[in-house]
């Protein structure tokens, strides 16, 4: 049975669309036939997060019916598919976001996957939300500032109205500020449980400017172990962390110093 899984912030910046691609990632390293959809037609960015780079045909190309959904569904990263939107100025010309027909891409994308990761645009669109499928889970995604959770709120009184679960909020890129609001603090403000705390992480940064995910990059960085780690609780596997590789390293700094012999060839 499919999964669709929204990730959603009232408030843009909170790393949502980063996010999104690498739970993808992680969710195909643990076996899932995972499929990111890019929702967001005006402010996309999820084909350059994913190293697509100017895409040849993205949904824009599909809501102008010059195309299938079949034609923009690309594989990225450990065999995760993407359906990008792009950045067509002269499609949104002609299309009006709040007319699109989302229920019949969800019903055409279907056949892609077991889990269905959709990045919803920032703010509220009654078209989006109203248009997800009855059976969506949602996850909140927020920063530690106050703008971030109130915006947050919002979104989660709507999911509540439309009926829709909610899973939790991720407290996404958190560092330690006591100017900042903790877990606790957040919890009762959204009054939905913590699911995931995802540290900030220069890897991350790395890893778009590389087209890449970050447990490609880094399996051992701390964000790619709590993004697993995530991904292992959605999906109810186990998930143990991976540890630098310290001992690897001494011993290739002894074997260069002469402490150790080098091995045989």
């Amino acid at each position: 049975m499919s999964r669709f899984i929204a990730l959603a912030s009232g408030k843009g910046g909170v790393g949502r669309t980063s996010l999104t691609f690498n739970l993808g990632v992680a969710l195909s390293l643990f076996g899932e036939e995972t499929v990111m959809l890019d929702m967001d037609l005006m402010m996309s960015n999820m084909d350059v997060i994913t190293g697509l780079l100017n895409p040849e045909v993205t949904l824009h190309d599909v809501l102008m019916r010059d195309k299938a959904v079949q034609d923009c569904v690309y594989q990225v990263n450990q065999g995760a598919l993407v359906i990008p939107t792009g950045m067509h100025f002269e499609t949104l010309k002609t299309i009006n976001p709040n007319y699109v027909s989302w229920q019949r891409i969800m019903e055409e994308i279907s056949a892609y996957g077991n889990i269905f990761l959709m990045d919803l645009p920032s703010g509220i669109n009654s078209n989006i939300f109203e248009a997800l499928p009855e059976d969506t889970e949602a996850i909140l995604v927020t920063n530690s500032t106050m703008p971030s959770v109130a915006d947050a709120l919002k979104i989660r009184i709507l999911l509540n109205e439309l009926n829709i679960e909610i899973l939790g909020f991720v407290l996404n890129m958190w560092y330690d500020d006591n100017f900042l609001l903790s877990v606790n603090e957040i919890e009762s403000i959204l009054e939905v449980p913590m699911i995931s705390v995802i540290s900030y992480d220069r890897e991350m940064d790395r890893s778009i400017a590389l087209g890449s995910s970050v447990m490609e990059l880094n399996p051992a960085s701390p964000i790619s172990n709590e993004i697993m780690q995530l991904a292992a609780d959605l999906v109810g596997k186990e998930y143990k962390p991976v540890q630098p590789d310290k001992e690897g390293i001494m011993e290739r700094i002894k074997k260069f110093v002469g402490i150790l012999p080098p091995e045989n060839k």
